[in-house]
């Protein structure tokens, strides 16, 4: 079971349907990392320290890849909907050779 701590959207803070009491409890409650890390101490498989140096790391290696991206040129405008799929695919259609034609 999973639960989106904000709205769907910019256009939707997500509290006019839940308190933000009940979002705070979930939150306390059942976040699949913070539990994950009381998992990992309580069951000695790693340290606080070790843990920190886990997420220090990982902000490290965000904030770079943040910096590099706002450092690289804009791509030109024909590269806009290049490299999207791994495999090109069609979008809301039947490939021919799939379609199912009845016998008369």
């Amino acid at each position: 079971m999973t639960y989106r701590y904000v709205g769907h959207s910019m256009s939707d803070p997500g509290t006019t349907y839940r308190t933000r009491a009940e979002i705070d409890e979930v939150r306390q409650k059942q976040d699949p990392i913070a539990n994950h890390k009381e998992m990992l101490l309580s069951n000695k498989i790693a340290t606080a320290d070790e843990l920190k140096a886990i997420e220090t790391a990982a902000k490290k290696l965000v904030d770079d890849a943040v910096v590099a991206a706002q450092a690289a040129p804009m791509p030109e405008l024909d590269q806009l909907y290049t490299d999207i799929y791994k495999e090109l695919v069609p979008v809301r259609t039947v490939e021919r050779a799939n379609s199912f034609i009845p016998s008369a």
